[in-house]
């Protein structure tokens, strides 16, 4: 009798096993199919279009809403800094920030994606619901990728907060969906790019994708919260392209290096 209790032990223990196996299977399947992947070869220099885009922003200018426009300088590793501009009263609120590639808003609070290639790369996410309680500042220098700016970088954390911090891994861009934040990252460590969502203050990876479409420094064209294009020249010309839960690789196969 105890024999046969044991073995009816062993054995709903071994259902339970599969049943949370299959339960994990179908959640990391969804997880897949909330986006939509697709791709695209076109018989064209992407120096063609680059120079047919109108209206490119400022490099210094990250994001635009009907109240703040949000600014950057970078100093690669003697810092960065983001800057909370109020469109209507002028003052300039300013938190260290090394360095900012993307900014997204979710509920009304900001979200800062940073990251830096030097040496083993990092990165991290900066949350701040209140701009204003940032520190302020008199003056905001303009960003050019050619001029370090490190005298001006701010370095109060006041007023944000870390949500992750990562090292041996860099962001090219950030994007929403479903009120999620979502990043493309690289590991510098096995040189794999994903897109990664952060959950609890960790990156889930959702995929896997073509290291080819990460660059370190991407022309970035945000249309909206849901809708940007990244073009990058290197390593190979591409675009990935970023509509609502639909994102796109494509590949310029014409080129006049070439």
């Amino acid at each position: 009798m105890k024999s046969q209790k044991k073995i009816l032990k062993q054995y709903k223990a071994r259902i339970l096993l599969v049943l949370l196996s299959l339960l994990l299977l179908i959640s990391c399947r969804k997880q897949t199919s909330l986006f939509e992947f697709s791709t695209e070869e076109v018989n064209r220099d992407i120096v063609d279009d680059i120079k047919k885009l109108k209206g490119l922003p400022h490099p210094g200018l990250l994001y635009n809403d009907t109240r703040y426009e949000v600014w950057k300088t970078c100093s690669g590793e003697w810092g960065g800094t983001v800057y909370f501009k109020n469109k209507k009263s002028g003052k300039i609120y300013y938190a260290k920030a090394t360095c900012p590639v993307s900014v997204n808003k979710i509920n009304n609070k900001y979200y800062i994606s940073n990251s830096l290639s030097h040496l083993l790369g990092s990165s991290d996410i900066l949350e701040i619901t209140d701009p204003e309680k940032l520190e302020q500042t008199a003056k905001m220098p303009l960003y050019h990728p050619d001029i370090i700016t490190r005298e001006y970088e701010s370095h109060s954390s006041k007023g944000t907060k870390k949500l992750i911090d990562t090292a041996g891994a860099v962001i090219m861009s950030s994007f929403v969906y479903k009120q999620k934040l979502y990043s493309i990252l690289l590991n510098y460590s096995n040189t794999k790019a994903t897109i990664s969502e952060l959950q609890d203050n960790k990156f889930y990876t959702i995929k896997e994708i073509d290291k080819d479409f990460f660059s370190e420094h991407p022309l970035i064209i945000k249309e909206s919260e849901t809708y940007q294009k990244i073009y990058l020249q290197q390593p190979k010309p591409g675009i990935v392209e970023i509509k609502e839960n639909k994102i796109k690789f494509i590949s310029y196969t014409k080129s006049k290096n070439k």
